[in-house]
């Protein structure tokens, strides 16, 4: 069952960010304040997202079995406390690669978003 809860969770947070950065306001920000890589396909792109989704969600499903959590709540939980990864990262592109905090504030949102998406999904296949 851990592993539908991952797939499930794994499609579930491509979905959330998909319909994240589809939002036009968000879409404007991050086509002005970015610059996209030369020669990496769409394709490439939304696979590199699902990867990162699925690494994601297994590394929550360690967690949460290594430490006998069960549950929506706990899931949820966990993916709030890991939010301070994406937080951190996003700080440093900011601070030191002049990364514009708009973009950096929506990518944060996105990965808040998935990280609690995927403790809950995750915490209830546990």
């Amino acid at each position: 069952m851990l592993i539908l809860g991952i797939a499930v969770a794994t499609v579930a947070s491509f979905v959330a960010s998909a319909a994240l950065y589809a939002i036009p306001a968000v879409s404007a920000t991050i086509t002005r304040t970015s610059t996209p890589r030369p020669g990496l396909s769409m394709a490439a792109q939304m696979a590199s997202v699902v990867l990162r989704s699925l690494i994601t969600a297994c590394l929550i499903a360690g967690i949460l079995v290594c430490a006998e959590w069960h549950g929506a709540v706990p899931g949820l939980l966990l993916g709030l406390a890991l939010s301070v990864l994406p937080l951190t990262l996003l700080m440093g592109g900011v601070i030191h690669e002049n990364t514009a905090v708009s973009a950096a504030a929506i990518h944060l949102v996105d990965w808040v978003v998935k990280l609690a998406l995927i403790g809950v999904i995750v915490g209830l296949f546990v």
